[in-house]
């Protein structure tokens, strides 16, 4: 699962709750939008293709100590988790990144309305816990969070200090919301891995994009 080498050459700028203060409020500050979620966004033949691609013996994922910091242990209240970066800043870096392209082709999206893209997977813990809360940076974009493989460990979103939503992981679902949502994953403990593909898009993307994905 884990390979020996240098991590990918991206970087993962996140602002967790307590940066918030050197951060400019208005620019963190969410738009009004319910988070929208869509069960099998994807075909399930191409469902199939994603999950097996992900976790196949050749696909590289990095060992990182956090989900929400970047420092070479791990954080009181956060957890370690594997990560393969697919694009930074527009760019791809990887020769998997395709992937993330045609999770978003359904939606007439092109290549350069994707800001970010990752994939994350998260082993079993002893307990559920749900890591720190983060933006995944202060600049108004989308999160759309693919699931790969039916699993718990619930995505949270906040509103304040409180989860105001909780979507359970399930192969094939993907969930749209404001990036400047305060959000977390969470631990699994009922099965052994839980993996997402976790997209930013540009903020001016339509949300009608996403009504006839709707059930």
């Amino acid at each position: 699962m884990g390979r020996a080498g240098p991590a990918p050459l991206w970087h993962t700028w996140q602002v967790s709750a307590k940066d918030v203060s050197a951060t400019n409020a208005n620019v963190i500050k969410p738009r009004p939008m319910t988070p929208i979620i869509i069960e099998n966004f994807l075909p399930d033949a191409q469902q199939t293709e994603i999950e097996r691609a992900l976790l196949s013996y050749n696909f590289p994922w990095f060992f990182y100590a956090n989900t929400n910091a970047d420092k070479a242990e791990t954080q009181t209240g956060d957890v370690p988790q594997f990560v393969h970066g697919f694009i930074q800043d527009g760019r791809d870096l990887s020769e998997f990144s395709h992937i993330p392209h045609n999770i978003v082709k359904p939606l007439g999206l092109e290549k350069a309305d994707i800001l970010r893209a990752k994939a994350n997977m998260l082993a079993r813990d002893t307990a559920a816990t749900v890591h720190p809360k983060h933006v995944d940076e202060p600049n108004a974009h989308l999160v759309m969070v693919y699931y790969v493989n039916d699993a718990d460990g619930d995505t949270c979103l906040f509103k304040g200090t409180e989860i105001s939503h909780r979507i359970s992981p399930k192969r094939g679902c993907a969930v749209i919301f404001d990036g400047r949502t305060y959000h977390a994953s969470s631990s699994p403990v009922e099965t052994r891995f839980r993996t997402v593909v976790n997209m930013n898009l540009r903020a001016d993307i339509s949300l009608d994009l996403f009504e006839p994905f709707k059930v």
